[in-house]
């Protein structure tokens, strides 16, 4: 009896990991358009994507906004990339509250039942690529006011997470972006405000969790902005704050313009499923969680040249690490989660077991086998959701340049790779010139 039992359990180990194994995960699904974007071929992304998510309208529809919107940006489709993109900060403000069909199918399988509804910093980056998609088309307006949708969420999460462990409730580099828009549009007191957001929110909870303090430039822009605006105590505060500090020759004056360039490098790291798979008293049981896999950070150098000029670009946003950091922060929701899942599966299949043990023989072995049957079906049926906006980059660099009045010759190198170049670009004084670029 004891053999039988142990075969028996053997292949429902067997029949779950095989069934979980063959069925799809985002992750892979997702590895083509990836792949493609990767070798810098957003329109050959874009085709593997629209072949492999025909289906705008269920669950995932978030998602599928999200991550095509991204992909017309990146492939210079701005206007068909807006049009999405809208729709998903619509779609994102309109999910609230629970649905308790999907709860309850949820439980009943796992949490790729629940509509997705993105991570904060995902919900964050739908009004970034708005505001790089209106500034690549010099429509200032429109890209300030994505700048006030930001901060108007960032200000939601600060507010839901002052008793709340989760790390993420605030954004240096979207602060800092902020800024750099302000400033392009001529309204430096927004732009400065900015800036000593950006810095507040680097030497805070960006030093402590991402091991990214607030860079030079982004102390060296506040202390060129209150010296310009003549805020004497906030440029005196900060120089005492920060001696080593220079700021001359930086930003665009009456002689001189500026190019400020984004940089977006590598690939946000997808999710990964472990699982754990145990038998108990004849019945199967199976925990999955989502995770990330924990690498070093990639190494990347930035430097833009103009003739015998250069500037070195630093690093202004990790995230994939906000990724990982904010996995972690959901990990315990996410055992709860399974774990009960588990008490209501295991609840199922006693059931099911009475039910049949009740309609047959009592010692005929049919309820038993039937109760170890409905274990192999909830064990099989347990997925991490393995959902994310896999599009985004990994890490997002900052270069600036101030440059004389005139037709300059510009050059981008990446890890020594040239990946823009420009022989004659044109700087106008007092102007900054805005560019964002994508990389591997």
């Amino acid at each position: 009896m004891i053999r039988q039992c142990n075969s028996f359990a053997m292949a429902a180990i067997i029949l779950a990991v095989v069934t979980t194994g063959c069925a799809t995960d985002y992750t892979r699904e997702m590895s083509p358009v990836t792949s493609n974007l990767r070798m810098d071929r957003p329109d050959l992304a874009i085709e593997e994507f629209r072949e492999n998510f025909t289906d705008s309208t269920g669950r995932n529809r978030l998602l599928y906004l999200m991550e095509l919107g991204n992909l017309l940006r990146l492939s210079g489709d701005f206007p068909a990339a807006e049009n999405l993109l809208l729709q998903a900060d619509r779609l994102s403000d309109q999910q609230r509250g629970i649905e308790l069909g999907q709860e309850v199918e949820a439980f009943l399988s796992s949490d790729l039942a629940l509509e997705f509804r993105g991570a904060d910093y995902e919900k964050v980056f739908i009004n970034y690529c708005l505001a790089a998609s209106y500034a690549s088309e010099n429509n200032m307006e429109d890209a300030l006011v994505e700048c006030r949708r930001v901060n108007d969420k960032l200000r939601v999460l600060n507010q839901n997470y002052e008793e709340n462990k989760n790390r993420y409730s605030d954004d240096a580099f979207i602060r800092y972006l902020m800024g750099i828009l302000y400033e392009k549009a001529g309204d430096l007191n927004n732009a400065l405000i900015a800036y000593r957001n950006s810095a507040a929110v680097y030497d805070s909870s960006y030093a402590v969790d991402y091991g990214i303090s607030a860079p030079q430039r982004v102390r060296s822009d506040i202390l060129r902005l209150s010296s310009e605006l003549g805020m004497q105590s906030v440029y005196q505060d900060y120089c005492a704050r920060w001696p080593e500090v220079s700021w001359e020759n930086e930003g665009p004056d009456r002689d001189h313009g500026e190019i400020v360039v984004i940089l977006e490098v590598g690939m946000i790291p997808p999710r990964i499923e472990k699982s754990y798979t145990f038998v108990l008293n004849d019945r199967v049981y199976r925990v999955s969680l989502p995770a990330i896999a924990n690498k070093r950070r990639e190494s990347w150098s930035m430097i833009l040249y103009s003739g015998d000029m250069q500037a070195h670009g630093f690093l202004a946003e990790d995230l994939a690490g906000i990724a990982r950091k904010n996995l972690e922060d959901q990990a315990g929701r996410d055992i709860a989660r399974a774990v009960a899942r588990l008490a209501v599966k295991a609840g199922v299949t006693e059931v099911g077991e009475q039910l049949v043990e009740e309609l047959t023989e009592e010692n005929s072995g049919i309820s038993r086998a039937t109760g170890f049957l409905l274990s192999i079906i909830g064990a099989a049926t347990e997925r991490a959701d393995l959902r994310a906006w896999l599009t985004l980059p990994s890490q997002i660099f900052v270069v600036r340049l101030r440059l004389s009045e005139g037709e300059h010759p510009v050059r981008i190198e990446i890890n020594g790779r040239t990946v823009f170049s420009d022989e004659s670009m044109t700087i106008d004084p007092g102007r900054i010139n805005l560019l964002f670029l994508r990389e591997g």
